[in-house]
């Protein structure tokens, strides 16, 4: 029996161990099934094929598909996401060994203290698994937990309501004075699939940050929110895998609360002063007064510094992600 590990920190992921790879595939192919009729699974694969074979995995573990990087993630509510990976080191069809998964929390629709509540009450229930006798299933028994404690917080009236944008709940507005923003920039020696862009589009609205992507050789990433939600974007990015790919430059601060935003969210105002905002493509005005953020997708390498340069961001910044040496003609 393989033993379970869990990290003792609820800002941390969830570590699993499988017996067996028909162990993960019968976890997977219960998760999934359990969310199919609402489309709440999706696989996170570079490509179709990759796709289908992590799909061809679950339905027969035997069979000799390829497995290497297999990553998903089930919707809990609205905004709420548990994400599963698969260990690298679990590609080998090999009996007598554990097989090593990790689970992590993305939340951007709950306020940090509700997410930090969250991932303890996960952490808690892991810690109960071996008292139980529960040697199987425990992404399902997770996603079980994880849906009676949103449950719960709907009940009790603290759930942000699924309609609007993440945002702070307005009973906390008050008591919080700051939030924390983080601005990270990749390099990769080629951006070209349309799939990876499929990825990026979702996620900046899904996670609520601003993102400029740009396609080619070579291909940059520029993301910006809020700190908790732009760690997993970077976890996201760091998931799939490239062969080549550099996270250059991080920059993060804090934001400090002003008299005059009171009456809007903290999250809302922060979002709106971040540099990648100004003149970003998805910042229009809209009637429901929501910060709709998105994925801006540039293909001139020119255009990029200037979008860089019109931003604010200084020149020791835009070298270090660029990773060439900038003159007053390198806009152009």
């Amino acid at each position: 029996m393989c033993a379970l590990s869990s990290t003792s920190s609820p800002a941390s992921e969830l570590s699993l161990m499988y017996a067996s790879l028909e162990d993960v595939a019968q976890d997977l192919d219960t998760v999934i099934q359990s969310r199919s009729s609402q489309g709440e699974w999706t696989w996170e694969a570079a490509d179709e094929q990759e796709q289908e074979g992590w799909t061809d995995f679950v339905h027969d573990p035997s069979s000799k598909a390829t497995i290497f990087g297999l990553t998903g993630k089930v919707q809990v509510m609205h905004g709420v996401y548990l994400s599963f990976s698969l260990r690298s080191g679990s590609h080998a069809h090999e009996t007598g060994k554990c097989h090593g998964a990790v689970v992590n929390v993305s939340a951007p629709t709950l306020a940090p203290n509700q997410v930090s509540k969250l991932k303890k009450a996960l952490i808690d229930r892991s810690r109960e698994w071996e008292q139980e006798g529960i040697e199987t299933l425990f992404l399902f028994d997770l996603l079980t937990t994880a849906q009676e404690f949103t449950a719960d917080l709907a009940d009790s009236g603290q759930l942000t309501d699924a309609s609007q944008e993440p945002e702070l709940p307005s009973s906390e507005t008050n008591s919080v004075s700051q939030i924390e923003l983080y601005r990270a920039l990749f390099w990769s020696h080629h951006l070209k699939a349309p799939s990876k862009l499929k990825d990026f589009n979702n996620w900046c609205p899904e996670l609520g940050i601003w993102g400029i992507v740009r396609v080619g050789y070579p291909g940059y990433l520029l993301f910006e929110g809020e700190s908790s939600a732009v760690e997993e974007m970077v976890r996201r990015v760091k998931g799939l895998q490239w062969h080549a790919l550099q996270l250059r430059v991080e920059t993060k601060w804090v934001l400090q609360k002003q008299k005059e935003v009171e009456q809007r969210s903290l999250l809302k105002h922060a979002l709106l002063s971040c540099p990648l905002a100004k003149d970003h493509p998805n910042n229009v005005v809209v009637g429901d007064g929501k910060v709709r953020t998105g994925c801006h997708v540039i293909e001139s390498l020119g255009e990029l510094v200037k979008r860089m340069r019109e931003c604010g961001l200084d020149e020791e910044e835009i070298e270090g992600a660029l990773g060439i040496r900038m003159s007053s003609a390198s806009a152009r």
